[in-house]
């Protein structure tokens, strides 16, 4: 159950900014501008504010830019590079990057090491520091010296953040926030609705080259062991014992060869489509019956508020923050991948027969949710103000 503190997920704003003569400085620190959740919002949030307003730099740290560099720079937003690699010099680097920079307001995207993040922008004496917490979990099994960096990089975050944003309760409580501080709250993700609009479902299927008339399932995300790929194989094998014809669209970055190396035989198989990385998602979500997600662990994954946004229904695993979205929205199942391919296959195909009615229902459930582009702007809006009070 979730603290006051954590059902807190709004930052009440001012009833009028104060005017400046200069935009706020705000420097995000994130590993790299590829496409994903948290820079996909990041984009959308540059587009939403003009760099007249609110002057953003993109710190990056995976040694390159990434796919969505220049979209970022065609929004006005600055983009710098400063290596994690060599790890021994990278604090002082970072700091003298600040030095120079001179954000008001610090944006750290990389979990509990936001802490080393935030102490460099304290000793720069940045006036906001924000961690931001993506998932609920790092994905790396706890051994006793992990357990032992986790408790350090809390306790450090407590002194170094002015401000402890998850994405969700359950990516808040990774942070372990103490009783009561309210510098520990939840501000959700957010999704631009136009981005998903403009398909047909006609003209989407036939883009993609998908028959009118078969089952569509979609899953749009990276490939990376906690997305869990090789299980929808299975699931969709488990769907086709009923619906032959039923084709598996699967959209994102990072190659295929999770898919390939686990299910070699799907390379010849005509109705699995392995399309890679997507310049834009309308068209799948406008081709789909259903979308299915079964992640190991997320945090509050924006494929499902993209996919909800166009009325699609989702199958997803039962996750913590997962949870806390379906209470919010409709549309949403959840089970546990314990339950296996062919009840997911039950659910899979009882979700793709929702009709146009629940399909309207699930899209404006989403536009009247706190998951909406506007809502989060006017927070992060507020937020970066107070670095020039």
């Amino acid at each position: 159950m979730l603290s006051s503190v954590q059902r807190r997920s709004t930052i009440a704003a001012p009833p009028s900014p104060p005017a400046h003569p200069h935009p706020v400085r705000v420097a995000h620190v994130i590993g790299s501008l590829d496409r994903g959740g948290a820079e996909t919002v990041s984009l959308d949030i540059c587009r939403a504010v003009p760099a007249t307003e609110v002057e953003q730099t993109f710190i990056t740290l995976a040694g390159r830019e990434g796919s969505l560099a220049g979209e970022f720079r065609a929004t006005g937003a600055l983009i710098q590079q400063c290596p994690l690699r060599p790890v021994s010099s990278f604090p002082v680097r970072l700091l003298r990057l600040f030095q120079s920079l001179r954000p008001d307001v610090v944006v750290s995207h990389i979990s509990l090491a936001s802490a080393v993040v935030l102490l460099a922008a304290r000793i720069a004496k940045i006036p906001v520091r924000v961690a931001r917490l993506q998932s609920a979990e790092d994905g790396r099994r706890t051994t006793p010296a992990r357990r032992a960096r986790r408790w350090l990089l809390r306790h450090l975050l407590r002194h170094t953040a002015t401000d402890v944003l998850g994405v969700t309760g359950a990516a808040l409580n990774f942070a372990r926030p103490p009783a009561g501080d309210t510098r520990y709250r939840v501000l959700y993700n957010s999704v631009a609705t136009a981005r998903v609009a403009g398909w047909d479902r006609p003209t989407a299927r036939r883009h993609w080259k998908i028959p009118e008339d078969a089952h569509v399932i979609v899953h749009i995300g990276r490939a990376a062991p906690e997305k869990n790929r090789p299980f929808l194989i299975d699931v969709h094998a488990a769907v086709r014992e009923l619906w032959p014809d039923t084709v598996l669209l699967s959209v994102g970055p990072g190659g295929t060869d999770d898919l390939t190396s686990a299910r070699p035989e799907i390379v010849d198989d005509p109705l699995v489509l392995l399309a890679g990385e997507a310049e834009e998602i309308a068209s799948v979500l406008a081709a789909a019956d259903v979308l299915l997600l079964p992640s190991r662990w997320e945090g509050l994954p924006g494929v499902i508020l993209e996919a909800l946004a166009a009325g699609v229904p989702v199958v997803a695993t039962d996750l913590p923050c997962l949870r806390e979205l379906s209470t919010q929205v409709r549309g949403i199942t959840l089970l546990p991948l314990a339950e296996g391919p062919l009840r997911w296959a039950d659910a899979t195909m009882c979700q793709a027969q929702t009709s146009s009615l629940r399909r309207q229902e699930i899209r404006q459930s989403l536009r009247s949710s706190p998951f909406l582009l506007d809502h989060a702007v006017r927070q992060w809006r507020t937020l970066w103000q107070a670095g020039q009070r």
